[in-house]
């Protein structure tokens, strides 16, 4: 088996990527989380143990996912800068508390579906490396790592993700219903 050695900046994005804390995937590699923990920051290496599992768990990753954990953090192409939309009419003031009350509950509404989309991402991430014929036998073995991945795509967290969805749409909407000019909103 060839060794995939990990680029600076890997252990983390695939802890990221499979949400996993450092302990976690330092019973996956077979060493403790302050290891884990030092690697990360480059003050020690892993042991060759812990670098043939890591390197066992990333070849089992699509080739995509794996060039994509490899960039550099420092390489990784800038993200896209912001939108930033034009400012709204200004409108009589209990619509505009309204907005204003609207705008905070939607930002609420997306904190709280951020970490069940990661979570959902992780949970099919951590299905496909299960299902993968090259997946290393250490994630088989742990139980907690497929019961996690069950739990984030079962039916209680969709229900969950759902209704934040349809509220998001709703005050999507509302906002949108509120910036339009007041022409429109009276016909």
């Amino acid at each position: 088996m060839r060794i995939i050695q990990p680029r600076a900046g890997t252990i983390p994005t695939l802890r990221r990527y499979l949400a996993l804390s450092q302990t976690d995937l330092g019973r996956l590699l077979g060493v403790n989380r302050v290891r884990v923990a030092e690697a990360e920051a480059g003050t020690r290496f892993l042991t060759v143990e812990a670098r043939e599992a890591l390197s066992a768990l990333l070849a089992a990753l699509p080739l995509a996912t794996r060039q994509a954990l490899a960039v550099a953090p420092g390489h990784a192409p800038p993200p896209p800068p912001p939108q930033v939309p034009a400012p709204p009419a200004p409108l009589p003031r209990p619509l505009a508390r309204r907005r204003h009350l609207a705008t905070q509950e939607l930002d609420r509404v997306l904190a709280a579906l951020a970490p069940l989309d990661a979570h959902r991402l992780a949970s099919a991430a951590r299905l496909a490396l299960l299902a993968a014929p090259t997946s290393p036998p250490v994630l088989a073995q742990d139980e907690l790592f497929a019961a996690q991945a069950r739990l984030w795509a079962g039916p209680a967290a969709e229900a969950a993700r759902r209704l934040l969805l349809a509220r998001a749409a709703g005050l999507r909407a509302e906002l949108a219903a509120l910036a339009a000019p007041a022409e429109e909103a009276d016909s």
